[in-house]
């Protein structure tokens, strides 16, 4: 019984001192003769170590005691020293967010929060792309409609209005000014197709699909006995070239009294044209200074008429032959072609450059008669003598580029040749090249505002 109290006694040293080695790797972790751990409040919130070993040794339980108190708060001490010198002691000192109760509790917290502001933003970017399509739905033009009878002879006073336009109250470039629900519109009577009972819907709303801004907006059509009447979009100001070009009233005055306006003019109608043809793929058919609406401000061009060839009736044989916009008009074939367009564009150019009218007569004293003139006459003969410069017209105050002017000359007479005649691509190709031209030469001109001016007496 005396030797059993030293072995005791060691083994008791060897628990404290395993125990002790053991609370160095986890603090607050203590073992028993039984070789069973328990972790102790202040190791349940350590963060456990990456490796095997330390995650065995924190998932055991082990007993407190006085020698653990003192080992532990060994450790704690090492650990607040290493604290205060900025260094970590162990991987253990770092900060744990999850594990225990609190961290738990704030993971979920956060994770809560996320999803709940991603169904905000999803629910706000859903609301913001539903309010911006419908703002795209509303932004876009109504598509064209049959109006009744009624409602054209309400708006025109029983069609007793004066006319606007060119051509003559009975032509078909003449129209009524009108107000239809709400929208300013130019209402043309066209002849209706012989044998058609209707118009076709499908046909008018394809045409209602093309858009451009050198094409007046086609709002709707009415059929009625022999007649068709077509209502398009008139812009606020807006008057036919033919009124812009020349003034019944006072034939000194025009509307487009600059060289860059009439330029801006022929290359909107260009690229109208050419939309027409190579986008929409029709034809326009009724090309002519009356068929051209300007407005202002901007001086602007849009052609009326578009859809026409295809709802109306071609002109007829008589109509045809007296137009000069129409080129060669054989007996029976009056049906629009894009050769037609291309003819008619080249004989509205040389109309817009030269301001005189397409055909005019004038007396030669020496055969005491009228003569026909045509403006391609004309044209072709100062082209050809170097006169460009005096058959623009005189009311510009030859306040233009000569040179732009002689290619827009060419340009027109290649419009209006016999055969070969080019395309619209190609022609509105070179009128947006004069056209930059013109304003850079007009840019030059200006004069310059930079500077200032002051009289004082000395």
């Amino acid at each position: 019984m005396r030797l059993a109290a030293p072995s005791i006694l060691f083994t008791g040293l060897a628990a404290e001192a395993g125990a002790a080695t053991l609370d160095m790797l986890c603090p607050g972790a203590f073992a028993t003769r039984s070789r069973r751990w328990s972790p102790s409040p202040r190791a349940a919130m350590c963060k456990p170590r990456a490796s095997s070993d330390s995650d065995a040794l924190g998932a055991r339980p082990a007993p407190t005691g006085p020698s653990s108190r003192r080992t532990s708060s060994s450790a704690s001490a090492k650990r607040r020293s290493g604290a205060a010198a900025g260094v970590s002691s162990s991987p253990l000192s770092t900060s744990y967010s999850g594990g225990g109760p609190s961290g738990s509790g704030a993971g979920t917290g956060t994770s809560a929060q996320r999803r709940g502001a991603t169904s905000s933003s999803s629910t706000s970017s859903a609301s913001s792309s539903r309010a911006s399509l419908a703002a795209a739905r509303a932004s876009l033009p109504d598509p064209p409609v049959l109006y009744p009878f009624q409602e054209l002879a309400a708006a025109t006073n029983s069609f007793l209005a004066k006319r606007a336009g060119g051509g003559g109250a009975a032509s078909a470039a003449a129209y009524w000014r009108c107000s239809l629900r709400g929208r300013d519109a130019a209402l043309f009577q066209l002849p209706r197709r012989p044998g058609a009972a209707a118009v076709d819907a499908a046909a008018l709303a394809r045409i209602g699909r093309y858009h451009h801004t050198s094409l007046a907006r086609l709002l709707g059509a009415c059929p009625a006995g022999a007649h068709l009447y077509l209502a398009y979009e008139l812009p606020p100001g807006g008057a036919t070239l033919a009124a812009c070009l020349r003034s019944p009233r006072n034939p000194s005055f025009t509307a487009l009294r600059t060289w860059v306006s009439r330029v801006q003019v022929a290359a909107d109608v260009a690229q109208g044209l050419e939309y027409v043809h190579h986008h929409a793929g029709a034809v326009h058919g009724r090309v002519s200074p009356s068929a051209v609406i300007v407005s202002d401000p901007g001086l602007r061009a849009r052609l009326t008429h578009f859809g026409a060839a295809e709802l109306a009736a071609p002109a007829d044989a008589r109509e045809a032959c007296d137009s000069p916009y129409v080129v060669d008009p054989a007996p029976g074939s009056t049906e629009p072609s894009r050769e037609a367009d291309v003819y008619a564009f080249g004989v509205l150019l040389l109309e817009l450059l030269s301001g005189e009218e397409p055909t005019r007569y004038r007396f030669d004293r020496g055969t005491k008669e009228f003569q026909r003139v045509s403006v391609l006459e004309t044209a072709a003969a100062a082209a050809a003598g170097g006169g460009v410069r005096n058959w623009v017209d005189r009311r510009l105050g030859d306040s233009f580029p000569v040179a732009a002017a002689e290619r827009l000359v060419e340009v027109a007479l290649r419009c209006a040749a016999a055969e070969d005649r080019p395309d619209m691509t190609w022609v509105a190709g070179k009128l947006s090249k004069v056209y930059l031209e013109s304003r850079a030469w007009e840019q030059k001109l200006q004069v310059p505002t930079e500077f200032s001016v002051s009289v004082a007496p000395r």
